[in-house]
């Protein structure tokens, strides 16, 4: 009965931290931290433990909190052992927790009882971190100060790529989970989509999605990403073997293996202002509907360009996750509705980063869509451009 009392009290304990303001400040930035958090301490320590300028706040609370439960740290480390799903907790207590509280030096250890809060406060954030995106959560949350269009994206002058983040303003801005950071090529310093508009870009506007959530002093930036863990694929570029002369109204081609689709719309339009055709193409992952698994929304890239075939060059280019419900994905997908039905709101079609007002070739285009995708729906895009 006693063991039963003690694991209610620490259950009771971690759900009074998740219901504090402290938490759920942070909650998103750990969310867009691609990595468990108790791994991310690992690879974040220079030499000593220290925690982070903004994750102190919610281990004090932490440390307030568990010292008013009467729960010994002797049963909580046995309680996270337990119930180690991934075995950082029993790295943090092998290596560092047990032999220190048993006497031995660790240089790597100055304060034990700020690193059992911090492994702590770690283990609670892993247990209940965010198991499935969501974007109408995300966007419910987002805090934006800029100014905006009507999509939440700002104009960003002046803006520092970096491998997990971007500085704007004096702020780091962890992608948000929703972004594609593969980088164009192995070791690279940037996303792929980063570099390109950095390298590539030279006129016009930048656009990205400032959510204050995600903004940290540009001292404190986060990086998370390792060599080891990383997939690169650069573009092919097949592009130049299509001249974009006849477009199709909608093209559909699926991947006979996985059963993935990739929708391509060509939409012809006409600039008033300057008096010369203008075609909107579209493009979509449409990823395979599995009848085996749990219905719930699906979320898909959806990418935007603005193409003037007399001048040859695009206008605007610009990068959207668009989430659905079950059933409507699924009509769109065995389409059983218009293959290009759209988000039933702008919210849920969710803008990440767009390139407009400039002159972007054809090219630049070709690689910004390869960069966007997955390298399975790249195939599919070579086999529609061809």
């Amino acid at each position: 009965m006693e063991d039963l009392s003690v694991e209610s009290r620490i259950n009771t304990f971690m759900l009074d931290i998740i219901d504090t303001s402290e938490y759920h400040n942070v909650e998103y930035l750990i969310f867009s931290i691609r990595k468990q958090f108790l791994n991310y301490m690992s690879g974040s320590r220079l030499k000593q433990f220290e925690i982070p300028a903004f994750l102190v706040p919610l281990v004090e609370k932490v440390i307030d909190v568990f010292n008013q439960s009467g729960i010994s740290t002797v049963d909580m480390l046995q309680y996270m052992l337990n119930n180690d799903v991934n075995n950082w907790v029993h790295y943090y207590a092998s290596v560092f927790i047990i032999p220190v509280a048993q006497g031995r030096e660790n240089e790597f250890v100055p304060d034990l009882g700020d690193l059992f809060a911090y492994v702590m406060t770690g283990y609670i954030l892993d247990v209940f971190r965010e198991i499935r995106i969501d974007i109408e959560k995300i966007v419910k949350g987002e805090i934006l100060l800029h100014e905006t269009n009507q999509y939440g994206l700002s104009i960003v002058e002046r803006v520092d790529f970096h491998r997990d983040y971007f500085v704007f303003e004096d702020k780091a801005y962890l992608y948000s989970i929703l972004t594609n950071t593969t980088p164009l090529q192995f070791g690279d310093s940037m996303p792929g989509f980063a570099r390109l508009i950095n390298d590539e870009v030279d006129d016009g506007n930048v656009l990205l999605r400032l959510d204050e959530r995600l903004a940290l002093p540009k001292e404190q930036a986060i990086s998370y990403s390792t060599l080891n863990f990383e997939k690169y694929h650069g573009p092919q570029f097949h592009f130049n073997r299509t001249s974009l002369k006849s477009p199709k109204t909608i093209t559909v081609h699926i991947d006979g293996e996985t059963l993935d689709k990739l929708l391509m719309v060509v939409k012809q339009d006409y600039d008033q202002v300057s008096e010369k055709t203008l075609w909107h193409i579209e493009i979509e992952t449409l990823p395979h509907l599995q009848k085996d698994k749990e219905k719930g929304h699906r979320i898909t890239t959806f990418l935007h360009g603005m193409y003037y075939p007399e001048d040859d060059l695009f206008t605007h280019i610009d990068c959207t996750k668009n989430q659905y419900d079950g059933e409507s994905y699924e009509r769109k997908y065995t389409e059983n509705a218009p293959v290009d039905l759209y988000t039933k709101n702008n919210e849920l079609h969710h803008k990440i980063w767009c390139i407009e007002q400039g002159h972007y070739s054809r090219e630049l285009w070709y690689k910004l869509m390869v960069v966007s995708l997955n390298e399975r729906y790249c195939k599919l895009l070579d086999e529609i451009l061809q």
